[in-house]
């Protein structure tokens, strides 16, 4: 079996058969793809927070919710990386493939890098952006 194959309820489902195999295993999580791995690690470290004490400050509100709360702040930035991730492997999988692909809303900003076979996320990045700002000349050769 190749569980690079599985979709994500088919995935929980053969997590939970293996842990009925063997109940005294310890509570750990049992990651079958890198990318529930990554997005566990991001939520455990971002500083959430911070973000919902600059939008306090900044009077930054959310249309449907005024300033949100911690859990619907967290909500936003998962659901923004598991978008991100799908996007990348999914509608734009013909993209370079060391271009990330950038899921955003509400100061959120999600990207999803692949390896080069286009077949895995090798990383996902969360910001909360408050102001960015580029140009680009346009060069003739």
């Amino acid at each position: 079996m190749d569980i690079n194959n599985l979709n994500t309820a088919e995935l929980k489902q053969l997590q939970f058969l293996l842990n009925k195999m063997n109940p005294n295993q310890p509570t750990e999580k049992l990651y079958l793809d890198p990318v529930n791995k990554m997005i566990d690690k991001i939520m455990e470290e971002f500083n959430f927070d911070k973000v919902q004490d600059g939008m306090r400050c900044l009077g930054w509100t959310w249309v449907d919710k005024g300033i949100p709360n911690i859990e619907n702040i967290k909500q936003t930035a998962e659901r923004l990386l598991r978008n991100a991730a799908e996007l990348r492997l999914g509608d734009y999988k013909n993209e370079h493939w060391e271009q990330g692909v950038v899921s955003a809303t509400g100061g959120f900003q999600a990207t999803a890098y692949c390896n080069e076979s286009k077949t895995k996320i090798i990383g996902l990045d969360l910001k909360f952006v408050l102001v960015d700002w580029d140009y680009w000349d346009e060069i003739d050769n």
